[in-house]
């Protein structure tokens, strides 16, 4: 009997210690891309954005620029559009959203080739519509707000930071300064 509770324990430990049945959070985004969002081995921010947070995000996003080209980032961004006419025009919202990813891949050329990546930056910008509110659900935001939400994933996989409405972006950088720079060390 010691030896099956023994065996029970040891097995829950190393379950829960090792991310077993962790779930994965999976969207599909305004390229079809099937895309995890809590992707092990990825330091990855999450932005929540709406159309009343378009400018922040915009700060947001710039405000981590500098790790762009970094294997081991990503950001990602949720657009909101729960209640909003955007869900009848889908097709349209989505391909703008695509286009807009197009001409900030470009911008961010400069950060990846900073690092010696010679990769296509658009491959790592991720935006993703969320009509029915579901995905923001997932992510533990319940109603659309104005709220300057960000969520940050570790390597494992796990929340390591969520930020309700932050206002101070260096804040962000240096907690993704931090976890890269401890990702990369030995």
């Amino acid at each position: 009997m010691r030896l099956i509770s023994f065996s029970l324990l040891s097995f829950l430990v190393f379950s829960l210690s090792s991310g077993f049945g962790q779930e994965s959070i999976k969207a599909i985004d305004c390229d079809g891309i099937e895309r995890t969002l809590n992707e092990q081995g990825l330091i990855t921010v999450i932005i929540y954005s709406n159309a009343a947070l378009q400018e922040w995000t915009r700060k947001a996003g710039t405000s981590v620029d500098p790790f762009h080209g970094n294997p081991l980032f990503r950001q990602m961004v949720v657009v909101d559009l729960r209640g909003t006419l955007a869900s009848l025009a889908k097709g349209y919202t989505q391909r703008r959203m695509s286009r807009d990813l197009n001409t900030e891949a470009q911008r961010l050329i400069p950060y990846y080739r900073e690092k010696g990546n010679p990769n296509d930056p658009r491959e790592d910008l991720v935006a993703i519509a969320d009509f029915d509110g579901e995905l923001s659900k997932q992510l533990g935001w319940e109603r659309a707000s104005k709220e300057k939400r960000v969520l940050l994933f570790g390597r494992d996989g796990k929340v390591l930071k969520r930020w309700k409405s932050i206002e101070d972006l260096n804040e962000l950088v240096t907690t993704v300064q931090a976890q890269l720079e401890a990702s990369s060390s030995p």
